[in-house]
């Protein structure tokens, strides 16, 4: 949920907190703060979250430690969600949400997947860093096996995936692109923060939130950097109903001096201001009269 900025008509602000009865704002395009009634910054903008979660470890018998293939019924204990973390796009709020220390010890992720589902249930596009491959199918998984049933359908972004396609980096791991593009970095762990949080270590609970939470705020500055360049981001120009940037949702489009011909045709793109995304509007010439264009 955001507000449009008065000054540059940009969807790009973030929330700043209440008073005076009144939601106070800032533009992230001209740095404007403004405030509104507080329902009324409840626009049309879809509502993209952002997640990560952190998961216990399986317990499993075997006969050695080196290369071992495991067996599904070796396993003693299944994994469970020990903590979430999640915010809304350019909100400063994050959420979170971690196991008791009776929880730990018990390996009951109930509640926690209670509060994760109802974000997942109420977003219209989820982020995460390997989220399709990884974070969203152990939630699936940890939903059923609780007996809960699935969330409403969203639209899936997984920054780790489309950097993979896009991109011939040394790596794809949050942790460097968030210090080769000095992002905020991962908080520094180890194993042994696992093994405290499973014992119910309430420090260490605490601790395991922490990073959890720090996580979240590199994975929004990751997909805010990278997204210029997502040749399949969801269009927000569709969700929104409104001729607007499909990546960003802002209204501040500027027709560029180049055209992207096809055999056919000639379509103009351009590029928006506030997240530098280019785009190819269709525009169809038909001898010498062309029709109008619409966002692709």
């Amino acid at each position: 949920m955001t507000a449009v900025c008065p000054s540059c008509s940009t969807h790009h602000t973030r929330r700043k907190g209440i008073r005076n009865d009144k939601q106070r704002w800032k533009c992230n395009i001209c740095n404007k703060q403004f405030t509104t009634p507080l329902m009324e910054y409840e626009s049309q903008f879809p509502k993209i979250l952002l997640f990560d979660i952190e998961t216990s470890f399986y317990h499993f018998v075997g006969w050695g430690t080196y290369k071992q293939y495991i067996n599904h019924y070796q396993i003693t204990q299944h994994q469970y969600v020990i903590s979430w973390a999640a915010k809304w796009l350019y909100d400063d709020q994050v959420m979170a949400d971690v196991v008791t220390p009776k929880e730990a010890k018990n390996r009951d992720d109930k509640r926690v997947l209670k509060s994760i589902w109802k974000l997942l249930n109420e977003a219209d596009i989820v982020v995460g860093h390997n989220g399709d491959r990884f974070d969203l199918r152990k939630l699936r998984w940890r939903f059923i096996s609780q007996d809960m049933e699935p969330p409403s359908p969203f639209r899936i972004i997984d920054t780790l995936k489309i950097a993979r396609k896009e991109f011939f980096a040394p790596s794809y791991k949050q942790d460097f692109l968030t210090k080769y593009f000095k992002l905020q970095n991962k908080l520094e762990t180890d194993f042994q923060l696992w093994v405290d949080c499973e014992a119910g270590d309430k420090d260490r609970l605490d601790q395991m939130l922490d990073y959890n939470k720090h996580d979240v705020i590199g994975l929004e500055q990751v997909y805010i950097k990278l997204r210029p360049y997502m040749r399949n981001h969801p269009n927000l120009a569709v969700l929104m109903d409104e001729d607007v940037c499909t990546h960003c949702g802002s209204q501040d489009l500027v027709e560029t001096d180049k055209e992207y011909a096809t055999s056919a045709y000639k379509y103009p793109i351009y590029r928006c201001t506030a997240c530098k995304t280019p785009h190819i509007r269709h525009k169809t010439y038909s001898s010498q009269n062309p029709t109008s264009f619409r966002s692709t």
